[in-house]
């Protein structure tokens, strides 16, 4: 290869890519359609690949295409971020910050944890997104989070990312109060019981489904799943269903009258980690809040 990409190469292919058709990218940059579609054929002509299929209903992606936004994807989250680390330091602007983390960390040290890193970075533009580290993983390969918290199946340790370990927490299996199946004391006595199970392929659910796969196929009736921990305690509270949540969750939202935790103990715990990718050094920003983060989660009861 004889040249490089520009980079108006790359943000062209991208836009290109979320808007599902050259016209929609060509108005979204301002561009005439003809002058878009001249910069797709440079940068096709600079790789020596084709890197879509143009149809009636719009663009798909060729293998090549696939491989190439990923790494366009993460070049250019890396330049906005390596731009950002540079007004901090030239400007004492405090940065951006992406952090995405599971609903047990919305529920217990997050609210204060912000209150005091916005104290003393004021400045700082901090964005958070909550969901399961399934869904946080590829958004931190690409660039789009700095940090991503959540569990971690011990089995199944990415090998793409820096993991540190910040605190085990003991899993439960809660009810509504009055439930018949209240003081149940083995899973044994659960089988006929109405499950609402979380569903991810990484992390603590995945581990919890692999040792508790004997116990899961002697369920009487098909459990639903669901990644919404919003769903699954309006199941619990309004249908009678079951569900299994980290015992430090069970107390949030002022639902202690509610909600009864049964007396099960041999759920494994969760061991949840901090993640961020190898392919990127952390800015001032992030290894700020992280400090915060690890002497919040010292601090709590888990």
């Amino acid at each position: 290869m004889k040249h490089l990409p520009k980079m108006q190469h790359l943000n062209t292919f991208r836009q290109v890519v979320r808007s599902r058709s050259i016209r929609a990218a060509a108005r979204e940059m301002g561009l005439s359609q003809p002058a878009l579609s001249r910069t797709l054929r440079e940068l096709e002509q600079t790789l020596g690949v084709q890197l879509f299929l143009r149809g009636q209903i719009g663009i798909t992606l060729t293998e090549a295409g696939e491989a190439f936004l990923r790494r366009t994807e993460w070049i250019l989250e890396e330049l906005q971020r390596a731009a950002d680390e540079v007004e901090q330091i030239s400007h004492y602007s405090q940065g951006k910050l992406a952090v995405g983390f599971s609903s047990l960390l919305a529920l217990t040290i997050f609210p204060a944890l912000i209150d005091n890193f916005k104290a003393r970075w004021p400045h700082a533009r901090l964005n958070l997104k909550e969901g399961q580290l399934a869904t946080l993983l590829p958004l931190l390969r690409q660039g789009e989070l700095d940090l991503a918290i959540g569990t971690i199946n011990p089995r199944k340790v990415p090998d793409d990312v820096v993991i540190e370990p910040l605190f085990v927490a003991p899993f439960c299996i809660i009810a509504r109060r009055g439930h018949p199946l209240e003081q149940a004391t083995s899973l044994n006595d659960l089988r006929r019981a109405k499950w609402l199970l979380p569903e991810t392929n990484v992390g603590y659910y995945q581990q919890l489904q692999d040792e508790l796969n004997e116990f899961y196929g002697q369920i009487h009736e098909q459990p639903v799943w669901t990644e919404s921990i919003v769903c699954g305690l309006n199941m619990v509270l309004q249908s009678d269903y079951l569900t299994v949540v980290a015992r430090a969750m069970s107390m949030p939202l002022n639902l202690q009258d509610k909600i009864s935790v049964l007396p099960i103990t041999t759920l494994p715990s969760a061991q949840y980690c901090v993640a961020w990718s190898q392919k990127s050094a952390l800015t001032e920003t992030a290894r700020q809040f992280l400090l915060s983060l690890r002497q919040a989660c010292q601090e709590y009861n888990w």
